[in-house]
């Protein structure tokens, strides 16, 4: 029974940004697009691509 009290008490120590960062490294459509979008050198157009990438996964990062 204490192993599923634990268990219980480690699922509700994370939100939903932890739950979300989970499912896109697991999620291999997204893995390609990083992969693709992280060997870039970091120009103008290829910012906008990412921020495009970003966007379509729901992410949002601080400029």
């Amino acid at each position: 029974m204490a192993r599923s009290d634990n268990r219980n008490a480690r699922r509700h120590a994370h939100d939903f940004a932890d739950y979300a960062q989970e499912f896109l490294r697991r999620n291999s459509a997204y893995q390609r697009q990083f992969a693709r979008l992280s060997g870039m050198r970091k120009r103008s157009g290829e910012m906008a691509a990412a921020l495009r990438m970003a966007h379509t996964w729901g992410l949002e990062f601080p400029c």
